[in-house]
């Protein structure tokens, strides 16, 4: 009995101590808004007139903004690279990731360089991917004439950041998905991807099947009203408040790190004539055109409550699924559609619409706990007719030709609804993207660029998925399509050992598909 007197005392400090981190936490960062006198005026350059040249010209057809896919991996990287090198007065990028490695040290060193040529450059990152790389982005910062760095809802307790998360619970752990690369208002590129060797297949380690769109014209205008209600909106922190600028012989390896792949990237770029911002340059860009609208979780999200989703972007998007007449197709890395997904879908199918939804396998799955709340919906999904594939890990598909890859990953989110319009953007069908953090997309009205994205999917979905089907004993298999043209079907879960299968399922039974 002596021993629950010492238990209720270690954990009333425990108690104690989270307390006090969460009120000394909300306390240092207050949120104070800035106030915003935003300017939508685009100005006159050399990329603002080959965007207006082609919209003039179909001007009666197809009013709107232009837009061009983005799926191969060392086309959306050298897009980036080349977008920069235009940039005369603005460039605006909005991250969840950057990571430290050669694709996010070389576009680095690209923002960098437009700086120094006088480009007002404000890089707009979430906390979860910085952690030890303050003190060479406060130096950046510092250093880089024109270059403004900040940091959105930052963890007050950066050298224990696991006691932020518990003491101030949700709003620590509530992150800023967001990913957006704007130059002089006028060009945006918007979609999946972080930055990061993965997301552009470089190296060979795993790669993420991603898609992005470039949208160029008024649409790039509402990316910079979506970018400037984050930075100005008082949860992005200066990044030099968050920590000491670091010392020469860091900051010489730094930007000797840069250097290089900025060199290496260069090169590819520089002889890569096939970029769409080239031919956009040239005036021989065949890109679609359409209305659009850029749609976003307001930056406040992260501050309210968990449940309280009035205004979220995440309304937007039942609606959007609810409208298909005919056909919905959905790819989703994370797929975990709850209550309120699985009405929407019930609700199509009773209405004769096609479902056709691609999402990551266990063994493509890099999140395993999501994987376990995806298949108490499988099922179910399947019984009522939707139909399901899962990405396959060593899938060689058109859009992962860069430098090689031992495993892939599915990591596009892209809706399309009717062959008529699409949304691309950061937003999962799970409940991470609809209560917890922010994301944003582009909703755009297009038929050319929904038919062509729609076959795109579709015709690699055999090879690069198994397809879902109900057996004889009413249980799941799955339906492997090789290389030779062979098929393959699978009882059990492929990639999948008995170990794995029972962990997984037992976590179905716990209470947590709400922080997934």
């Amino acid at each position: 009995m002596s021993d629950y007197p010492v238990l209720m005392y270690v954990t009333a400090l425990i108690i104690v101590v989270l307390l006090l981190i969460r009120v000394l936490g909300n306390r240092a960062l207050k949120v104070v808004p800035e106030s915003c006198a935003c300017d939508e005026t685009v100005p006159d350059t050399a990329l603002s007139e080959a965007v207006d040249a082609l919209l003039d010209a179909n001007a009666e057809k197809h009013p709107g903004s232009l837009f061009s896919p983005l799926g191969k991996a060392s086309t959306a990287l050298l897009s980036r690279f080349r977008l920069a090198d235009l940039a005369q007065h603005t460039i605006d990028a909005q991250y969840y990731l950057f990571h430290d490695d050669e694709a996010g040290q070389a576009l680095l060193a690209n923002l960098i360089e437009a700086a120094g040529r006088g480009v007002k450059v404000r890089l707009l990152l979430d906390d979860i991917g910085i952690k030890g790389r303050e003190p060479v982005l406060a130096r950046l910062a510092r250093e880089t004439t024109n270059l403004e760095i900040r940091i959105f809802n930052p963890v007050w307790l950066r050298p224990a950041r696991i006691l932020d998360y518990l003491a101030r619970f949700p709003r620590s752990s509530r992150r800023m998905h967001n990913k957006s690369f704007t130059v002089d208002k006028i060009v945006s590129i918007v979609g999946g991807r972080n930055i990061g060797n993965e997301y552009f297949n470089v190296g060979d380690g795993v790669s993420f099947a991603d898609f992005d769109v470039i949208g160029a014209g008024p649409v790039a205008v509402d990316v910079v009203k979506q970018f400037d209600a984050y930075w100005h909106s008082g949860i992005a922190v200066e990044v030099i408040q968050l920590g000491k600028p670091c010392n020469e012989e860091q900051f010489a390896l730094c930007k000797e790190q840069m250097a290089q792949g900025q060199d290496r990237f260069r090169e590819h770029s520089n002889a890569h004539e096939e970029l769409a911002l080239e031919q956009l340059m040239s005036g021989n860009l065949e890109a679609c055109l359409g209305s659009s609208r850029v749609v976003y979780d307001p930056p406040q999200k992260v501050m309210t409550g968990l449940f309280d989703t009035e205004g979220n972007l995440a309304s937007l998007i039942i609606k959007l699924l609810s409208s298909a007449q005919q056909e919905l197709l959905i790819s989703s890395p994370y797929f975990i559609p709850g209550k309120r997904g699985m009405a929407v879908f019930r609700e199509l199918r009773a209405r004769g619409v096609r479902i056709c939804l691609l999402t990551n396998s266990f063994a493509a799955n890099d999140v395993v706990a999501v994987h376990s709340g995806y298949i108490d919906y499988r099922q179910e999904l399947v019984e009522m007719g939707v139909e399901m594939y899962e990405f396959k890990p060593d899938s060689q598909t058109t859009s992962l030709s860069f430098m090689g890859s031992k495993r892939s990953s599915l990591h596009a989110k892209t809706f399309i609804i009717d062959r008529k319009q699409q949304f691309v953007g950061s937003f999962n069908l799970d409940p991470r993207s609809a209560i917890h953090n922010t994301e944003m997309g582009i909703f755009f009205h297009s038929v050319e660029f929904a038919e062509s994205l729609c076959q795109s999917q579709l015709e690699r979905l055999e090879s690069s998925a198994y397809r879902l089907r109900l057996g004889k004993s009413h249980s799941l298999e799955w339906i492997e399509v090789t290389p030779t043209g062979e098929t393959i079907v699978h009882t059990t879960e492929p990639d999948m050992t008995r170990l794995q299968r029972v962990s997984v399922y037992m976590l179905t039974w716990l209470p947590f598909e709400w922080l997934l």
